[in-house]
């Protein structure tokens, strides 16, 4: 038995060696993944996941479940909810908000809307002159369905639609800008399966359109009277391959989590062309150091995280309410900048 555990940590630590390496090589392709509704991917939908990486997609407990993998809706068994809250450099702030439930027997339903916006953004003219200051701001809604296959197995869809307002039309006279977008429904498909008491695995297939060669694209008309060019929206595929790995060490629990994940900078089907794929992974630790109280690490392509949580409980009559606050702490290695303003709140309730 020993042999055995020994194994599966080496296997661990090499696949998180792996992503780790990987990491530099595709770091200045990342580039390919702007665009306002980049924050998706760069800013986190949970404070707790993003302690560790901003890895969840492989546990059974993230939240909200509707963003990271609907598949997690299939192993609820209570009503749940999340609130998330972040700061960033360059006056940028960003959230989130889930709420979820078990339906039936086998069956789950979550919603989750991630939030993202420029406090004060300069809008510069032609001539270099700051005419103003706007408040952008981008969010992204998922309403998310699962059904428990297996006692282990979970599949999860989610349909998920953006909204963007550039808040500059005011600015331009003569011009009927357009300031608000919305974005197509789009599809992201999932699996989990948690194999023991130690280890789980996921599979994420995200921005699936119903249009033409899958593809989540369309155009955004900038202005009502056409005088200024229209440009087009897209979003690329992502598959998110995620691995779980629970133990004990000295007695105290300890989690590890891993995820590599593929965006297919493209619009086709498939490509096959490597130039045409962004490869990034995340890994992050967790251990519960004190009764309740977690401390977590982790690190997300070029960004390190440092987190920590403690589990309250409120009695109400008979019934106790579980609710846990957390915290995050990250560096851009790559900008320079400390993020040091995450908190979020998560509970249950009976």
């Amino acid at each position: 038995m020993m042999n055995y555990e020994l194994r599966m940590t080496k296997v661990l630590l090499t696949f998180a060696l792996l992503l780790v390496c990987a990491v530099p090589v595709f770091a200045k392709q990342k580039a390919t993944l702007g665009s306002f509704d980049g924050f998706v991917e760069r800013m986190a939908a949970g404070t707790r996941e993003l302690g560790r990486g901003n890895t969840g997609s492989a546990d059974t407990a993230s939240m909200p479940a509707a963003y990271w993998n609907p598949a997690i809706l299939g192993f609820r068994e209570n009503f749940s909810y999340t609130l998330n809250a972040e700061k960033r450099d360059l006056d940028r702030a960003g959230g989130s908000l889930g709420i979820e439930s078990k339906v039936g027997k086998r069956m789950g339903v979550g919603f989750a809307m991630l939030y993202r916006g420029d406090l004060a953004f300069d809008v510069i003219d032609d001539d270099d002159q700051t005419m103003g200051t706007a408040s952008p701001y981008f969010t992204m809604m998922y309403l998310g369905f699962a059904y428990r296959a297996t006692r282990r197995d979970a599949f999860g869809l989610s349909l998920s639609m953006s909204y963007d307002n550039l808040d500059i039309a005011e600015y331009f006279d003569g011009v009927e800008l357009v300031d608000d977008y919305r974005s197509p429904v789009t599809l992201n498909l999932s699996w989990l399966r948690q194999w023991n008491e130690k280890w789980s695995s996921s599979v994420v297939i995200r921005n699936i359109s119903f249009g033409e060669n899958l593809s989540a694209k369309w155009s955004k008309n900038t202005s009502t009277d056409n005088s200024v060019a229209s440009t087009d929206g897209v979003r690329p595929k992502v598959l998110q391959i995620g691995l779980g790995y629970r133990t004990r060490i000295m007695g105290k629990p300890v989690y590890a989590w891993m995820e590599a994940i593929d965006y297919q900078v493209a619009d086709t089907l498939l490509a096959f062309d490597p130039d045409l794929h962004v490869w990034t992974g995340r890994v992050g630790f967790e251990s519960e150091l004190i009764p309740n109280g977690t401390l977590r690490v982790g690190m997300d392509d070029l960004n390190f995280t440092v987190g920590a949580g403690y589990k309250f409980e409120i009695r109400i009559g008979k019934k106790k309410y579980p609710f846990d606050v957390n915290y995050a702490l990250i560096y851009e290695s790559e900008a320079g900048l400390w993020t040091p303003l995450s908190f979020g709140l998560r509970g249950n309730i009976p």
